[in-house]
């Protein structure tokens, strides 16, 4: 009883901070740091307590170091994983942590033991003039994805607005089109040209499941990091809000209270 109630009292006291520089988010390219990752990297930095990650850190106790892992690769193939590697992933997934795959690092999902379907490629193209976004749905509301985002009007978007972040061209990227992927759960619609609306037929972004932890997965056309992208401070804000929300569901997220005293919900979960 007298665990509990500490437990309770931390949980009003303790202030989580993301969003910001405490932020501790790990970022990983296996292919060429190009025009289609350099900017998502200096974004990341930014953003966020960002360190890039190389092939030597992909270890399950690296990982735990992060309250997120972000895996971006917009410029190439960055060739496959190891099998110890895509367990250093979904170990650190199923003990609580929170995976962001961007670009092609979405052809991951399958080894990883996602999805059994294989993912279908294609790009990078820098300037296509095809503008895309995504279509809101009452999940990308409910999970509080859109602060600071506009609709196609301006206005603070709501459930079935549309909200560009592409303005042309994509980066090496991919999807389980025409929903060939059965474990997935859709958060926003996919919306732009030639279909002009997708529905979840490909999914602008979501999630998996993985023990008690996320894997989630922004695709196709959509993580445009490229200087050419004249919408890529709405694009920003979506990977900023998706973070801060993957961040609030991690074990390894990093929080304190009013002492400074910094642990882990992990942590503070394992008094229960």
């Amino acid at each position: 009883m007298l665990r509990r109630l500490l437990i309770i009292v931390l949980l009003i006291t303790v202030f989580i901070r993301v969003g910001d520089a405490s932020l501790k988010v790990g970022f990983i390219t296996l292919g060429e740091k190009g025009a289609f990752t350099k900017l998502a990297l200096g974004f990341a930095k930014d953003t966020f307590q960002t360190q890039q990650l190389n092939r030597k850190d992909l270890k399950s106790g690296t990982f735990k170091d992060y309250g997120v892992i972000w895996w971006h690769d917009g410029d190439t193939d960055g060739g496959d994983l190891k099998d110890a590697e895509i367990n250093a992933f979904m170990d650190y997934a199923k003990a609580g942590g929170a995976i962001l795959l961007t670009g092609w690092a979405i052809r991951s999902a399958t080894p990883m033991g996602l999805e059994d379907a294989v993912a279908r490629q294609f790009g990078p193209q820098e300037t296509d003039g095809i503008a895309v976004g995504i279509t809101v749905t009452k999940k990308t509301k409910e999970l509080k994805l859109l602060t600071g985002l506009k609709n196609l009007k301006g206005n603070p978007p709501g459930v079935d607005d549309r909200v560009q972040v592409n303005s042309t061209g994509y980066p090496k990227s991919g999807d389980y089109y025409d929903k060939i992927w059965k474990n997935f759960i859709t958060v926003a619609n996919a919306w732009g040209p030639p279909a002009n609306d997708w529905t979840d037929r490909i999914a602008a972004f979501g999630y998996w499941k993985a023990g008690s932890g996320k894997v989630f997965n922004m695709n196709w056309r959509l993580p445009n990091y490229h200087k050419n992208n004249k919408d890529i401070n709405q694009l920003y804000q979506l990977t900023k809000n998706v973070i801060e929300w993957l961040a609030s569901e991690s074990e390894f997220a990093a929080v304190s209270w009013r002492s400074k005293i910094t642990t882990s919900w992990g942590e503070i979960k394992s008094l229960y």
